[in-house]
């Protein structure tokens, strides 16, 4: 039983090895990027930078980026995306009308929006801004969670409601620098799901219940990041 342990142990560790060596050299042969850039990504919609993330909304009545190239109403995603890291966001309005862009607790409905809300970290609406119909607006904020927000204008809930996807931080290890431990981890739990015996929920970044490729390039792209 020990001897089988033990071997299933040396897999586990030689296919992380493999893996993490796998990433790291596609890392170095292609330009870090983000994921808008990657059409095999899901949930990617806007133009996002890196490593900063930031995106540009334009406002309209029939929905967030009605007209783009985007599609109406996108899900903002990115591996640069995470707990504590500042998300940048540029809005201004294409129909001549007053808008706002701001951020809800995830699963806010759209009846209990309102351009009264006090917004503020903690209350159901985080943060907002209002913009006229001249005028682009910058709305800077970071989310405290691996969560996935609601992105309303306020003056037209019903028709104007996007998403924001956060992922889980690349730093599995908890000492604010994302490395090999990291890289490691998440090898070690790869091809898990939450029934697996080497599953580990912190490894699964993108919340998909499945450790696989897409977290191993998360923390990839991430890597030597102070956070």
């Amino acid at each position: 039983m020990n001897r089988m342990f033990h071997c299933e142990g040396d897999v586990f560790v030689k296919r992380s090895l493999l893996l993490i060596g796998v990433i790291l050299g596609l890392v170095l042969i292609f330009p870090l990027r983000p994921f808008s850039s990657i059409p095999l990504i899901p949930r990617v919609s806007a133009s996002l930078s890196m490593p900063n993330p930031a995106y540009t909304f334009k406002a309209n009545i029939n929905g967030w980026n009605f007209s783009q190239s985007s599609g109406t109403n996108p899900t903002i995603s990115t591996a640069f995306l995470f707990p504590g890291q500042t998300l940048t966001a540029m809005s201004s309005s294409t129909d001549s009308l007053t808008h706002s862009l701001a951020y809800y607790q995830p699963g806010t409905p759209s009846n209990q929006v309102s351009q009264f809300d006090t917004c503020a970290p903690g209350n159901t609406c985080l943060a907002s801004v209002i913009m006229d119909p001249t005028t682009t607006v910058t709305l800077q904020f970071a989310f405290s969670s691996a969560q996935t927000f609601e992105l309303y204008c306020q003056f037209h809930p019903l028709s104007m409601h996007a998403k924001v996807f956060v992922n889980q931080t690349p730093d599995i290890s908890a000492d604010h620098i994302v490395n090999i431990v990291d890289l490691t981890r998440v090898g070690i739990a790869f091809g898990s799901t939450p029934t697996s015996s080497n599953w580990n929920p912190n490894a699964d970044l993108n919340r998909d219940n499945t450790t696989n490729i897409l977290d191993l390039v998360s923390v990839a792209v991430n890597f030597g990041r102070t956070v």
